[in-house]
């Protein structure tokens, strides 16, 4: 039977929410909809728990949603100065910025790059002459050949 999520709010308040505390109950359950969680799910009743018991526990104005809509309308106002402020700063950057400084730094601090290993042509065409020698190739051509015969049969 799943778990009535604004009923867990109502026994963390432990009495009957009047209107305004039923709306913010309903709003926290919302917010909890919102960040991904199953409200009414019975494995995510742990997780709403405690988030009740805070919310229950706190001091509430006197008109929680006055105070919920002052709070996001301040929250509104920083956040757009602040975009306006990262607006400015990033017209402001490309300007300030010298490129081709940069980039000389850069290959400056870079070391050169510098091949110190060699691979010696005869080495290797020795290894592949000695692997190849006309044993193995013969063994080779022997267990391809057994393996075709016992294949057919």
């Amino acid at each position: 039977m799943p778990m009535n999520a604004e009923q867990i709010f109502v026994d963390a308040l432990g009495r009957e929410p009047t209107p305004d505390e039923l709306r913010d109950i309903r709003l926290m359950v919302w917010m909890l909809t919102r960040a991904g969680f199953v409200v009414e799910g019975p494995s995510n009743a742990p997780f709403i728990v405690p988030w009740a018991w805070i919310w229950a526990r706190l001091p509430q104005p006197a008109d929680s949603h006055a105070a919920l809509t002052a709070a996001g309308q301040t929250i509104a106002t920083h956040n757009q100065q602040g975009i306006e402020k990262i607006e400015a700063i990033a017209r402001e950057l490309p300007a300030k910025i010298d490129h081709r400084a940069i980039a000389a730094e850069i290959a400056q601090s870079m070391p050169p790059f510098v091949v110190h290993n060699r691979i010696d042509a005869g080495v290797f065409s020795a290894a592949l002459r000695d692997s190849l020698s006309l044993i193995w190739v013969s063994l080779a051509a022997a267990c391809v050949g057994l393996a075709g015969f016992l294949g057919w049969h």
